[in-house]
């Protein structure tokens, strides 16, 4: 055995309801830090069984840290709300520490386990019982070195910000774009399970316009998947942060340059929904159920409007359209099946809608 988290594509998503032409909100709640109080054995006296529980504790306490992290992404973005340039960069700093912090905690109980693993195959362990002294890993993990501590415990991970981007001047703020390298250990296949670094260019919209963004990567080699060159598009919603583009190079290729280019999206004409007719969602559908299984392995994200009329009580919704594309084809189909799938009502009849939904994944 051999705790290793390999990165895997976890689809969530967010719905906010839009009655009429109320502006978009959305309401982040309070995020639960992982608890690390794990039991690692000592390897070298440890049974089988032992391991295999402090196997499968580490692998659960890697997923309430997913979600942790996702938790405090959002508020980080939240936060950024109509702040100035200076208190925006504090807030994203704060994020980044929140981040590290936690991972190295959890990077250090891995490297603990993995060495208690390599003390079980050559010990064969023993009776059990004996808890594993993990304080040289935890402390190696907080030191953030780029150099492998002792024992073999492997480098723990961290966030860095490779490269800033230009500024650019719109109405009510700027936008701007950022380079960051992400070195959690993640494999991404190939011959020996090659050792792969992600790299994000995200675009900090400060203006109040939504925006149609395009990022690429350059390597001065390629990527894990042979492209020299990868990029993508994506929608960054004002007094926003958003990854436009993302990809994995095995360690050692380099990103020779990087670019985001962004535009601003022409508002949405408002709706003429009589006044005091709200609509509610009668019965409801997993929503990642219609997560398209291409645009996850694409890493296809993003928020799609999508309009349609309620007949009245109990029914499903009739003409659903796109109104703001996510710039994803794909997602867009995804986003009307999934809002044709419900069960809505409304005391007013044929009354027009909107929804957005925002399709996500989260590393």
């Amino acid at each position: 055995m051999r705790f290793a988290v390999i990165a895997s594509k976890t689809a969530m998503l967010s719905v906010i309801g839009l009655v009429a032409a109320l502006p978009l909100s959305s309401a982040y709640a309070a995020c639960t830090r992982p608890n690390f109080k794990i039991t690692i054995p000592d390897g070298a006296t440890a049974t089988e069984a032992e391991m295999k529980t402090a196997a499968q504790a580490l692998v659960k306490v890697d997923q309430e840290m997913s979600e942790y992290l996702r938790c405090i992404k959002g508020d980080a973005s939240q936060s950024t709300v109509g702040k100035d340039e200076a208190t925006r960069e504090k807030l994203v700093q704060a994020y980044v520490d929140a981040h590290n912090s936690t991972t190295d905690e959890l990077a250090g109980l891995a490297a603990c386990y993995n060495d208690q693993v390599e003390a079980f195959r050559t010990t064969k362990g023993g009776p059990g019982g004996k808890t594993a002294d993990c304080s040289a890993q935890m402390a190696a993990a907080k030191v953030r070195t780029d150099a492998p501590a002792p024992g073999g415990t492997p480098r723990p991970s961290s966030i860095v910000k490779e490269a800033d981007g230009y500024s650019f001047e719109l109405e009510g703020g700027a936008w701007s774009y950022t380079l960051i390298r992400d070195e959690t250990p993640r494999y991404c296949g190939g011959e020996g399970q090659k050792h792969c670094l992600r790299r994000t260019v995200f675009v900090t919209n400060g203006s109040d316009q939504d925006l149609e963004c395009k990022a690429y990567i350059k390597y001065d080699g390629t990527d894990a998947k042979g492209n020299p060159q990868p990029g993508s598009q994506a929608v960054v919603l004002k007094k926003s942060i958003r990854a436009v583009t993302a990809s994995m190079a095995e360690e050692g290729v380099g990103a020779a340059t990087f670019e985001a280019s962004c535009k601003p999206r022409q508002p949405l004409p408002a709706l003429k929904t009589e006044a005091n007719c709200k609509y509610e969602v009668v019965k409801p559908v997993n929503i990642s159920d219609f997560y398209p299984d291409e645009a996850r392995q694409l890493d296809e994200q993003g928020p799609v409007v999508v309009e349609f009329t309620v007949p009245g009580k109990a029914a499903s919704p009739t003409d659903v359209k796109v109104v703001a594309s996510s710039l994803s084809a794909r997602l867009d189909q995804g986003a009307v099946q999934a809002v044709s799938a419900m069960i809505m009502s409304s005391q007013c009849k044929n009354q027009r809608y909107r929804l957005r939904l925002n399709f996500q994944l989260e590393e």
